[in-house]
């Protein structure tokens, strides 16, 4: 399996989180969009793996809702609903990680799994 690094960046973004969010309701939108500004469709689809990365390590429901939504984003500047390989090859453990989140395993994996037209 690739191992793939977590963008610097996008890490930072979850530091503090609870302050900067309590001051910004709309801070993970913002902070999502600073990333994702710019981008094109091919760099929108190589950053998959580091959003993917970085759910499998997150394990707070509210932080992996807010990333599903950041991927799905991240799907829509790409302009495609082709699985990325590194999606594949890890959907079996995100899966299975994201069954221990009641909310994220709701409608937020619920969404992405039909914008890649995923079947249950």
């Amino acid at each position: 399996m690739d191992v793939i690094k977590t963008d610097k960046r996008l890490m930072e973004i979850y530091d503090e989180w609870e302050d900067k969010i309590a001051n910004d309701e709309w801070y993970f939108s913002n902070a999502f969009e600073s990333i994702t500004n710019g981008m094109s469709a091919e760099e929108a689809y190589n950053y998959i793996p580091s959003v993917i990365d970085l759910m499998l390590k997150l394990d707070d429901d509210f932080l992996l809702g807010e990333t599903i939504y950041f991927l799905i984003g991240i799907y829509n500047i790409a302009d495609t609903t082709e699985i990325h390989p590194y999606l594949e090859n890890n959907w079996f453990v995100l899966t299975q990680h994201l069954n221990n989140y009641q909310e994220s395993n709701a409608t937020p994996f619920k969404e992405l799994k039909m914008q890649l037209r995923i079947k249950d």
